[in-house]
């Protein structure tokens, strides 16, 4: 499999993933002691399916090439999770969690290449 295609589908399942984990979140107000009413509980419900997908693409992923490639790529989901948290969360970024992404971009970039 080309690497390009394994780099892409990665990246792709980590996408899925944040936004798994923005509905988990989302879905946790919700959230009650009985198990049994969270089945109404469609946010969480649906981060939990989108977590699902998510390990399917990665899975996939790990067919085709290394862990050691694959495995620090699933890291872009902190650069997607702040992203997503500051549009539908409101929640603040500031100088230090810019760097953050900014050095997981770059570590990334050169442990891909």
């Amino acid at each position: 499999m080309d690497k390009l295609v394994v780099i892409l589908v990665t990246i792709f399942a980590t996408v899925i993933g944040a936004f798994g984990s923005l509905y988990l979140k989302k879905g946790a107000a919700d959230i009650h002691r009985n198990i049994f009413k969270q089945y109404k509980n469609f946010k969480l419900l649906f981060g939990i399916f989108l977590f699902l997908i998510s390990s399917v693409f990665y899975v996939w992923a790990l067919r085709y090439a290394e862990l050691s490639l694959v495995y620090p790529i699933t890291s872009f989901s902190y650069v997607w999770i702040s992203l997503l948290s500051v549009k539908f969360l409101n929640e603040k970024m500031n100088t230090y969690k810019w760097l953050g992404i900014l050095l997981i971009i770059l570590g990334v970039l050169l442990i891909t290449r």
